[in-house]
């Protein structure tokens, strides 16, 4: 198994399974989610906070547009629990404290101790930042996910689960009382709210660390597809997720190897952290308009050098997925994952008895995990 000192991966402290993180960084305008009617052709907006299960589950959820028509769907849920555990980072632990004294600070070990936001708690202060049209920063990570669905169909795909909400003021992420400016690939900038302008710069980033399943390069477009797996929290393993990336090919200036490539040579059981962009977006080109002149009018046999002809914009496709943009260069790790470690544990759970029921995959968005 390869090794890099310069590089740490988090591990379990229980069964020393590797978890691997993620996170984002998107800057936009707030709008609701839309979902369809059941049995109907209309689209409705679901409200930003809701509350499900009698009460006992609140919600969170919108979309944050990050350019014009990158649509993302952002979210966050909480449940009441029995126990909460904050931590001193002085005494290197956590203590467990009831839900019911978990604002207690009298029932602490000591001073030391401090409570992170539990989820239930953040977004009773998150949803009042949250009002359609306005400009917002979002911190977050990625929740994979994985489930069968009533037509006996596996399900993939991810949540974008909220971790900060920060409004844009001036330009500037307001956090607190203090204005900050905006950094994008270390480039502080003044955030511009208008997605038309031409000083328009997209926040909208992503890192994550994969496991390699295989890959696959275009041969028209040179474009590869990467098929990772993502390690999460599990309570005996840590359990494998599937999620796709796409890394777009572009040529160099320099003559060094174009990403697409690079990824295209990459081998099953190899771990990196990737970097890159998060897309849900209409793409757009350029037509002329055509004339609407009469037969009749002098200007219509004026030569077309002397004039400009009208064009609009129209949406010509949609640009979905992860797209791999860069990655974390003391990162890369060659068969640093067994093949046991890429299994899901409901694969494992079928080897050891094959008459087991298959109830289909676990979901698995976990409302516990400390946020990074």
């Amino acid at each position: 198994m390869a090794s890099n000192n310069r590089y740490k991966i988090k591990t379990n402290k229980n069964h020393g399974g590797k978890e691997f993180t993620s996170s984002f960084h998107f800057v936009g305008k707030i709008k609701p989610v839309k979902n369809q009617e059941k049995g109907t052709d209309n689209w409705v907006e679901v409200p930003f906070y809701r509350l499900e299960e009698e009460g006992k589950k609140k919600v969170l959820e919108f979309v944050i547009e990050t350019a014009l028509s990158n649509d993302l769907k952002v979210k966050l849920t909480g449940k009441e629990k029995d126990f909460v555990y904050p931590y001193s980072r002085k005494e290197s632990k956590a203590a467990k404290i009831s839900w019911e004294d978990r604002f207690d600070k009298e029932k602490y070990p000591n001073d030391t101790y401090h409570l992170i936001d539990v989820e239930w708690d953040k977004i009773d202060k998150l949803k009042e930042l949250v009002q359609a049209d306005t400009w917002v920063e979002i911190k977050g990570k990625y929740s994979p996910f994985e489930f069968t669905d009533e037509q006996n169909r596996n399900v993939k795909g991810f949540t974008r689960t909220i971790n900060y909400i920060n409004p844009i003021v001036d330009g500037k992420v307001k956090i607190g009382e203090e204005l900050k400016p905006i950094k994008v690939n270390e480039t502080e900038i003044t955030y511009v709210c208008d997605f038309e302008s031409p000083d328009f710069v997209e926040v909208n980033t992503f890192n994550m660390q994969i496991g390699i399943k295989s890959t696959y390069q275009n041969e028209n477009d040179k474009s590869t597809k990467v098929n990772a797996a993502y390690l999460v929290n599990g309570v005996k393993r840590s359990d494998s997720r599937d999620l796709e990336f796409v890394v777009y090919y572009k040529e160099t200036e320099d003559g060094s190897i174009p990403l697409a490539d690079a990824f295209a040579t990459l081998n099953r059981t190899d771990f990196i952290e990737v970097s890159g962009t998060d897309n849900n977006r209409a793409t757009f080109g350029w037509v002329d308009i055509e004339s609407s002149m009469d037969e009749n009018d002098p200007f219509k046999k004026v030569s077309s050098q002397s004039t400009k002809p009208k064009k609009e914009r129209v949406v010509n496709g949609e640009k979905k997925g992860l797209e791999i943009t860069g990655f974390v260069e003391p990162s890369l790790m060659r068969n640093l994952l067994t093949e046991e470690e890429m299994k899901k544990t409901v694969e494992i759970e079928r080897e050891q008895n094959p008459f087991k029921q298959d109830d289909g995959l676990p979901v698995d968005i976990s409302d516990d995990e400390l946020p990074f």
